[in-house]
């Protein structure tokens, strides 16, 4: 049964008080029309729960701003939204179009530093944020006493004698809900054995980040990836204020999690009483990278589940760690994002990650 502005509503009762459900929640197709993001189509999804979202249709149907309650969640870089035109592998040239964004999808072929794997050249984070979805679908019906929003969709990365890698993604949220799920399958659909890397690069902003901001992980073990970030690992969970010519902390963080492998990290603004937590399976996704660059004008804080470090295929495949699908195999990864709204909501978050072991 939905929540609806502060009371729970059902189908029947719901439906006497509106005409169309579109009065309450939808998704309304558009597309971007000057600038460098001239030409993107993308959804703006609204579920009656003061729950805000843009999905990228030309983008990997990643995530561009989220709202809630009118209250900015997500970072947008600089650059702002950049079509997939201008995609540029070159090294150097990723800061050039990388928007943030509350989701920017990271792989398949590679995740963290370029590099060279063989004789295959490798960009930063890989290209699949920059491919456009293809067989794209909107689902919204009652299920039962539930109103479903679902976005669907899928990305192919391939190359003429090379890999044949497609990602199917779902995109999920609820009349009333707080929170959006992620289902995407990757699947090979070539004739040789393939690496996988995916890194899920989600980023908070202003004023959800702010300098009393807060971390919060069921820590287990903290890497720091960087020498500045070992000397400052003691505050990895702080935020601070906008601080000019800073140089960005980037932490690797292997949590606790249930008997299912789920776990959680979020981040928290005890002032306005609100917070933002992922959830993620580390048996799909085991290694959670903390970027935390509090630069002036460059000020956000990502909260990055992965199934690999940061250090290149190259590097993954050395140390014996590089992750493969057969011909014609696949992997599951889930992934929510979702509103902490009040301090019993926080209290409550963070009880249960101390329960997990």
């Amino acid at each position: 049964m939905a929540q609806l502005y502060n009371k729970e509503i059902s189908k029947k009762e719901l439906l006497k008080k509106i005409g169309n459900i579109e009065q309450v929640a939808s998704i309304k197709p558009f597309e971007m029309s000057e600038g460098r993001a001239k030409g993107i189509k993308a959804f703006d999804v609204s579920n009656g729960g003061g729950l805000d979202f843009t999905v990228l249709e030309s983008k990997c149907l990643d995530l561009l701003n989220m709202k809630y309650k009118g209250i900015n969640l997500s970072f947008l870089s600089k650059p702002g939204l950049v079509a997939p035109e201008y995609f540029n592998p070159a090294e150097g040239e990723f800061l050039r179009y990388f928007q943030g964004g509350m989701l920017y999808t990271c792989g398949l072929s590679n995740i963290g530093v370029p590099c060279k794997d063989g004789d295959e050249a490798h960009s930063l984070h890989g290209r699949i944020s920059h491919t456009p979805a293809e067989k794209v679908s909107i689902v919204s019906e009652w299920q039962d006493e539930d109103y479903i929003m679902k976005l669907t969709g899928e990305m192919r990365e391939a190359a003429h004698f090379k890999e044949n890698l497609v990602l199917k993604r779902e995109i999920m949220t609820k009349l009333g809900s707080k929170s959006v799920e992620i289902h995407d399958i990757v699947e090979n659909q070539g004739q040789e054995e393939q690496p996988v890397m995916l890194l899920y690069h989600f980023n908070f902003g202003y004023p959800l980040l702010d300098e009393k901001s807060r971390v919060v992980v069921p820590k287990n073990k903290i890497l720091p990836r960087t020498e500045i970030a070992k000397q400052n690992i003691i505050d990895f969970e702080k935020m601070s204020e906008p601080i000019d010519q800073f140089n960005e902390h980037v932490f690797y963080i292997e949590s606790e999690s249930d008997d299912n492998g789920d776990t959680y990290a979020a981040l928290i603004n005890d002032e306005l009483g609100l917070g933002v937590y992922v959830k993620y399976n580390v048996k799909q996704l085991p290694i959670l990278v903390e970027w935390k660059s509090m630069a002036s004008g460059d000020y956000a804080l990502g909260l990055e589940p992965g199934n690999h470090y940061l250090e290149g295929r190259d590097a993954e495949r050395k140390n014996g760690t590089l992750k493969t699908l057969g011909p014609f195999e696949k992997m599951a990864f889930d992934v929510e994002i979702g509103v902490l709204e009040g301090k019993k909501d926080i209290e409550a978050f963070e009880q249960k990650l101390k329960e997990l072991k």
